[in-house]
């Protein structure tokens, strides 16, 4: 009698645990009653960019622990090389993270193992990249069956299913892709500015404006993007190059104060009444966990401190110096190089032995 008394208190523990568990959407039961562009999260920039003291980086861990971390929004740029596509920053001599197969293999293996998150994947094709070409990827790394589609276009804000019916349909992957869409190729690679606006880029002032850059019209009725990250611009022979103000991203990430995205959040539902679904940041990781506690806010719930990072590789970049290196320069000396003429390596190997250059 006692046994059985026993059995039972352990399946019933064991079946609440497992319904707590999958009540959660993205870390929240609350969110799973919501639309999928009423969850306010946190995008990283050129997500692939990860490259120990290049110019080019823009994140300091690798997709897997951005995923971990809590990034729901994944921003790559695709480019061709050698026939196939790459995710490389601006040019490929520049910063190649390889393969945007390979790339999407990881994060599938992640979805595959978090069966409650819901991502996106935004995809700069400022090389007008074939849509078939670029589903092609998604087949061969098993990513289209994660994909939402959806059942027409354009998609006003209030018209996005819920986290829990994604979650429940198996599409858990929102995919846009920001030039050369054609749903009649690809219907899942979905446009992003008949959908989506989007905030001023590459901003080298940090008043950060909430005025809409990208967009169609009609934007009133969409989701829309905030690029929170400033630049500085390096030039070099007479060419400017942005890269990321990394002496100011502890404010920059910072979840209130002046610059933060919080007062540039704040900026946004004055001029337009609601906050944004998505906002992309550099280096998330500086501030250890501000740009969560940010989103949290947004999103109306408590948020509760993680280990940010993987617990083992130490963040690279932080607030600095704001000073480009000698090694810093050998990377840009790539791109130049194939902008200018092939003396710029030569050139620019000179000055980087002088030593750093401040920005």
């Amino acid at each position: 009698m006692v046994l059985s008394l026993f059995k039972t208190a352990l399946v019933a523990a064991l079946a609440f645990s497992t319904g707590a568990a999958a009540a959660a959407c993205n870390g929240h039961e609350e969110y799973c009653t919501r639309t999928y562009s009423n969850v306010s999260v946190i995008g990283a920039h050129n997500s692939y960019g990860v490259s120990a003291g290049s110019i080019a980086a823009n994140q300091n861990y690798t997709v897997e622990t951005q995923l971990d971390n809590g990034i729901r929004l994944l921003q790559v740029q695709a480019h061709m090389s050698n026939n196939e596509i790459h995710l490389c920053h601006t040019s490929c001599l520049l910063l190649d993270a390889g393969t945007f197969t390979s790339y999407l293999t990881t994060v599938k293996t992640w979805l595959d193992a978090n069966p409650n998150e819901v991502i996106t994947i935004l995809i700069v094709n400022s090389d007008g990249i074939d849509p078939a070409t670029i589903a092609a990827s998604y087949a061969s790394a098993g990513m289209d069956t994660y994909a939402y589609t959806p059942s027409s276009v354009p998609i006003a804000k209030g018209d996005w299913p819920t986290l829990q019916t994604l979650i429940d349909a198996g599409t858990r992957v929102v995919n846009f892709l920001a030039q050369n869409a054609d749903v009649s190729t690809a219907p899942y690679l979905i446009d992003e500015f008949t959908n989506v606006w989007e905030t001023p880029y590459d901003e080298t002032d940090d008043s950060f404006p909430c005025t809409v850059d990208r967009g169609a019209s009609g934007y009133q009725d969409k989701m829309y993007l905030v690029n929170h990250y400033l630049d500085v611009n390096v030039t070099l022979l007479g060419q400017t190059i942005p890269i990321p103000a990394t002496s100011e991203l502890s404010q920059t990430n910072a979840a209130t104060g002046i610059t933060s995205l919080g007062e540039q959040a704040d900026t946004c539902y004055a001029a337009h009444q609601y906050y944004p679904t998505f906002t992309l940041v550099d280096f998330y990781d500086v501030g250890n966990g501000s740009v969560f506690e940010y989103a949290a806010t947004l999103n109306g719930v408590t948020y509760e401190a993680t280990t940010i990072g993987n617990g083992s590789t130490t963040s690279t970049s932080s607030s600095g110096n704001g000073s480009v290196s000698s090694s810093d320069l050998s990377g840009a000396s790539s791109l130049l190089s194939q902008l200018l003429g092939s003396q710029v390596s030569l050139v620019l190997a000179l000055v980087a032995s002088v030593g750093a250059v401040a920005v």
